[in-house]
């Protein structure tokens, strides 16, 4: 691949140098007359706009940029604008519509909604936000006759209410105003310098772009709009140790915070990732993932709380990661080995397709929904996976349509589903949708132990030469102290044998052992082999 590639879709509504047609929407000029020249205050840039909120009442004042040639966005685009008062903590709350963002035809015909006050981080501390706005999203506040939608907007800009008059200074600021889908664009990457998070953050933060998409902050990144990985070709994305929190954004659409891996011939290597949606509660979009294309997506000791959906795809490998409160996951075939999925809000946290390769999994219930469902009829390990909090009676359910509404695993295949139960996991509890039925086979693990090198395992049902485990050679453990592991249901009858004949080596009699059962619980055999004198 080639060296990475960080690029953006925003388009700049007026150029940095464009300093006129700078003015106050009506009802709100309580202000001072727009500073279109205030080169000391800019943000991004050399240049901004700015006003003195000292009007002796507490009402609103405004800063609208007016254009002649009207401007018209897309599905999911939004305006991003720079703007805030450097005196925050007079700033009204955000019921009260501290501080919020208009677009207009004119000065007498606007709309206009909250996006912040002093109680919205980063107010009262900070001076700054980038917040962008969905111009198709309702608006709390209007006057005469706004623009529709996001069609025909000749006018964007800031406008803010106070608690009290600040006397000093211009602190009500306007910088740089955008549109697009604000597309964090990444793709290349190579050994020694593959695509990171910091790498487009370099970039955004700099003066002259402030692209406000993925932005330096304390403890990690500031992440807002779609992160697209693999934007028209290939990317090798790899990064570890790093945190990410989603901004709040209020007047978006649901899919706005989103990150897509897109080319089947990408990589992302995240190790030890954290991405927090800091504002559930308020936020309209709390950030989704999903693989687009089946790229090579591999997670390890991740961390993800709060956040929306996510979607994998069958070359997914996801290790040891907690997804904390986050919406529906849908595996697509992607492998999950010791991750624990707790507190999901959805009606199920994982949608399922392959129940074999979810290994070692916790699952924990707010009291309501499933941990899994799955749609596909099919006989699966489920192997050494617990759950915590689900209701219902583990084991099989044989009756269509029956079985607690908070089970652990769903069956909505319409057909019978087999669950064999290994590696210490729990029966589920079961949920049959109509038509559906399930058979939950609990499992015991058993280990040969004390082998020596070179040894061979096979296990059959007594009495056939049905094999049910096996290995060629048993290579776990330390030389001469060998290790296998296996699991059938509890009092299932077989007959083992253990050989050792590697030409070359020292050779031990073979073992075979005719009838034995599987006991209730997890079993250790210590293997006693003797040498072959026979064999020279």
């Amino acid at each position: 691949m080639a060296v990475p590639s960080y690029t953006h879709d925003l388009v700049d509504l007026i150029a940095d140098s464009d300093t006129t047609a700078w003015s106050e929407y009506d009802t709100m000029t309580f202000g001072g007359a727009p500073d279109e020249v205030d080169t000391e205050s800019a943000l991004q840039g050399t240049n901004a706009c700015s006003q003195i909120t000292n009007s002796s009442t507490t009402e609103l004042c405004s800063l609208g940029r007016i254009l002649t040639t009207p401007v018209s966005l897309s599905a999911g685009q939004v305006f991003l604008v720079w703007h805030g008062h450097g005196v925050a903590t007079t700033l009204k709350n955000y019921a009260s519509g501290g501080l919020r963002l208009v677009a207009a035809t004119d000065v007498a015909n606007w709309k206009a909604w909250a996006v912040g006050g002093v109680d919205v981080a980063p107010f009262p501390y900070a001076k700054w936000v980038n917040n962008p706005i969905d111009p198709t999203i309702t608006a709390e506040y209007s006057l005469g006759t706004p623009p529709s939608g996001g069609t025909n907007i000749y006018s964007v800009g800031s406008a803010c209410i106070l608690s009290q008059p600040v006397a000093r200074g211009q602190p009500h600021i306007v910088d740089i105003i955008r549109r697009g889908r604000a597309e964090a664009r990444i793709n290349g990457g190579e050994a020694a310098n593959y695509a990171t998070f910091a790498g487009f953050a370099a970039l955004n933060d700099a003066q002259t772009a402030r692209w406000g998409l993925i932005q330096a902050t304390t403890g990690g990144y500031l992440w807002k709009g779609l992160l697209t990985l693999g934007y028209t070709s290939a990317v090798d994305f790899r990064d570890s140790n790093k945190t990410l929190f989603v901004q709040d954004t209020r007047k978006v659409l649901s899919t706005f915070n989103k990150i897509e891996v897109r080319q089947a011939a990408s990589r992302v290597d995240w190790t030890g990732i954290a991405i927090t949606c800091v504002s559930p509660t308020t936020t309209a979009s709390l950030g989704a993932f999903e693989a687009i294309d089946n790229a090579d997506i591999n997670f390890d000791l991740c961390t993800f709380t709060d956040l929306g959906t996510f979607i994998f795809l069958s070359v997914s490998t996801i290790l040891n990661t907690v997804f904390r409160r986050c919406g529906i996951i849908t595996q697509g075939g992607a492998t999950f080995t010791s991750c624990s999925v707790e507190s999901s809000p959805a009606t199920h946290a994982m949608l399922v397709t392959n129940p074999s390769v979810i290994t070692y999994c916790k699952f924990t219930s707010t009291g309501t929904g499933h941990a899994v469902r799955c749609d596909t009829v099919g006989t699966y390990n489920w192997t050494g996976n617990t759950d915590t909090g689900y209701t219902g009676t583990r084991g099989s359910n044989g009756t269509p349509s029956s079985g607690s509404a908070n089970a652990m695993f769903y069956n909505n295949s319409g057909g019978l589903i087999t669950l064999n139960v290994a590696g210490g996991g729990q029966q589920p509890s079961v949920r049959n949708g109509a038509g559906a039925t399930t058979t939950v086979n609990a499992t015991v693990n058993v280990t040969f132990d004390k082998m020596k090198d070179n040894s061979e395992v096979r296990v059959y049902l007594t009495g056939t030469s049905t094999e049910i485990a096996g290995i060629e050679n048993a290579t776990a453990g330390s030389a001469d102290n060998r290790s296998f592991a296996w699991s059938a249901a509890a009092a299932t009858v077989v007959d083992y044998v253990i050989h050792n004949f590697l030409s070359g080596a020292t050779i031990y009699k073979s073992i075979r052992v005719n009838g034995y059962t599987v006991p209730a619980s997890a079993a250790t055999i210590d293997i006693q082999q003797q040498l072959d004198r026979n064999v020279s």
